[in-house]
């Protein structure tokens, strides 16, 4: 099925004929549109043209009746009050077939009556106008109908619900078991109406009451999974409002009255180490730091006191020279000349080579300046670098601090957040107190229905094996109870049968999607209950809190991706708000994993701040149709444009 075109005369934001043509081929269309310009409308435009009245967006709306709700969507900016939606798709079965379900009504009247036509291939088609709920239904059921159009801020609702009632009753439906329901409530009423009439067969009647403890059973539990389920609700709501007074408190504060103390603690401890850096600059700048103000000075007299000591040295050996040649002359026979001539050239080199000395250094005076220059004066000018840089730090963090410090705190209003906080905390206490006493009477109403249930199945079996055929209603009572029992032990199977398949889909869908895909190994679900457990390498269970928000979201994504492929049927997917609460690592995922594959044709409705700049290049090679949805302040209407999100930076 694919949607060829969708037009909306007058029906919410939308004034006057709005049309949204779908031409392109690529999997993916994007609408994007500002919080209140038409997404959801359109959402629920499609709902309404496919299903009227068994649409789960009227289901879900606070309108009291049908008629309240048609008359809720007409614009009331339009003097022309009468409001229509008309949704063209195809259908390919082999052969390509062309269906337009229009839906039109007004408010002209106090009486709103919907007039609905449907075309096929272009014709009226009387037949398909007064039968299309059930045509509908073969074509996509509106219980599978929440698989392939959904709000992205449902699906945040739906992750952080253990024991969602509506996601296993589509499971259910897409299961096929919700129709062993239907044929199991129908032969039930042909059951108590028999009893009626055979009311001296005690047998059947202890059946019948067996059957009504364990129907009650079943009705007391389902009662106490509502309560859950609602009170799981109040405990998100709870939750959601202690964040955002938290939030505030902070805002306003909060956190600096509470860390005063500590941040005062700090402050001082930072001052003391700021003295202690200082206590050490002061020590340097007593001893040796000031020379490093004439460390060139330094150098030179270190440079100047050594040549004046080999100038020294050299005075010492000239002197001794005389004495040895004197020695050498007497000792030696043959020609000194050239000895003689050699020490007087040495001494007129030693001679014109000196000069006055200036400091006359002695071998230790000269050793301490050489320390002084080599490695003193380097290491004090390290250790004062050193010094300053810390105590540089020291004063930044200590700045930050008194900047904290002296915040300007309304105490009165931050004394009343935190009132609002304490009291937020003791109803989340409250809520959790109901919700282990809810636990409690659930595990007691699943064993009394297990009894229960195991009770009846046992009498029943006696009974079905000693009963004689002696009238119809004997045979009434018997060929009932016995299909019930199959029709039971069916749903069992059948479960037991699909829910390994799906949940082997859920395992698949997941992987693609989520970003640690070590954590969960395997999913599993409970072929009775239909809960779902998640199991890690080593065959654990992975407890659910173990999840991030984000990839509870995807884990229920997942489920509604699985179920959508184990319902066999190739349907487009409409998506509102797809990215809500996520953060880039699991968008980037949706993106680029699933919005290209979740169905032949998929419509995501985005906001600038969802399919941003980044995300829309990620996905635009699988983007056909683009529009825009522009809102006229003046009109207080949206109209349609082409283009993805038109005059916005991406």
């Amino acid at each position: 099925m694919i949607i060829k075109k969708l037009t909306l005369c007058n029906f919410g934001v939308y004034a006057g004929e709005n049309m949204f043509l779908f031409e392109n081929r690529k999997p993916i269309v994007l609408v994007g549109g500002m919080n209140g310009r038409g997404k959801t409308t359109f959402l629920e435009a499609v709902l309404l043209a496919l299903y009227g009245s068994n649409s789960f967006a009227y289901s879900e709306s606070n309108q009291k009746s049908y008629a309240q709700y048609l008359r809720s969507f007409v614009n009331r900016s339009e003097s022309d009050k009468t409001c229509s939606v008309e949704l063209e798709f195809e259908i390919n079965n082999e052969v390509k077939e062309n269906y337009i379900v229009k839906r039109e009504w007004d408010t002209v009247t106090k009486i709103t009556k919907e007039r609905i036509s449907i075309y096929k291939d272009g014709i009226y088609n009387e037949f398909l106008t007064n039968n299309w709920p059930m045509f509908v239904e073969n074509i996509l059921p509106s219980a599978l109908s929440s698989f392939f159009f959904f709000d992205g801020e449902k699906i945040a609702e739906l992750s952080v619900d253990n024991t969602n009632v509506q996601l296993k009753n589509s499971i259910r439906s897409m299961l096929g078991i919700s129709v062993l329901d239907v044929l199991s409530n129908d032969i039930m009423r042909n059951l108590k109406k028999t009893n009626k009439k055979g009311k001296d067969n005690k047998n059947a009647e202890r059946v019948q009451e067996l059957r009504e403890e364990k129907e009650k059973a079943i009705e007391a539990l389902a009662t106490i999974d509502a309560q859950i389920e609602e009170l799981s609700h109040k405990l998100v709501g709870g939750r959601d409002n202690l964040e955002t007074l938290h939030q505030l408190y902070t805002a306003k504060g909060g956190d600096a009255v509470d860390k005063r103390q500590e941040t005062v603690k700090k402050r001082a401890t930072l001052m003391a180490d700021l003295s202690g850096e200082e206590s050490r600059l002061y020590e340097l700048t007593a001893s040796e730091l000031p020379l490093l103000l004439v460390k060139d000075l330094i150098r030179d007299i270190k440079l100047q006191a050594t040549d004046e000591h080999a100038d020294m040295i050299m005075k010492q050996v000239t002197a001794q020279l005389d004495g040895l040649y004197k020695e050498f002359e007497s000792e030696y026979s043959g020609d000194t000349k050239a000895s003689l001539d050699f020490i007087n050239y040495v001494k007129a080199q030693v001679n014109s080579d000196q000069s006055e000395p200036i400091y006359e250094l002695s071998d230790q005076a000269l050793f301490q300046t050489n320390n002084l220059v080599e490695s003193i004066m380097k290491n004090v000018d390290d250790e004062t670098r050193s010094i300053l840089v810390s105590k540089k730090k020291l004063e930044k963090q200590i700045g930050e601090l008194d900047s904290y410090l002296s915040l300007d705190i309304n105490d009165k209003e931050l004394q009343e957040i935190y009132n609002q906080i304490k009291g937020a905390e003791q109803i989340i206490i409250d809520y959790q107190v109901k919700m282990l006493e809810l636990d409690r009477q659930r595990s007691a109403a699943n064993s009394k229905m297990m009894t229960a249930t195991a009770e009846f199945s046992k009498y029943v079996e006696s009974y079905l094996s000693t009963a004689e055929l002696r009238d119809s209603t004997d045979r009434i009572i018997k060929y009932s109870n016995m299909a019930l029992n199959i029709i039971e032990k069916y749903i069992v199977e059948l479960q037991k049968r699909k829910t390994d398949v799906l949940a082997d889909t859920i395992t698949d869908c997941y992987k693609k999607l989520a970003n640690k895909k070590n954590l969960i190994k395997k999913i599993v679900m409970d072929s009775e209950t239909l809960d779902i457990q998640y199991l890690s390498e080593d065959g654990q269970e992975v407890p659910k809190d173990f999840l991030s928000a984000g990839e509870k979201q995807l884990m229920v994504i997942s489920i509604l991706w699985a179920l959508a492929i184990c319902s066999k049927k190739s349907l487009p997917v409409i998506i509102d708000t797809p990215l809500s609460r996520l953060d880039s690592l699991h968008r980037t995922s949706l993106v680029t994993n699933y919005f290209p594959n979740a169905g032949e044709q998929t419509i995501i409705l985005s906001t600038d701040s969802e399919i941003d700049a980044g995300y829309y290049k990620l996905m635009k090679a699988n983007v056909g149709d683009e529009f825009t949805l522009k809102y006229d302040e003046t009109t207080k209407s949206t109209s349609i444009k082409r283009g993805y999100l038109i005059g916005a930076e991406i």
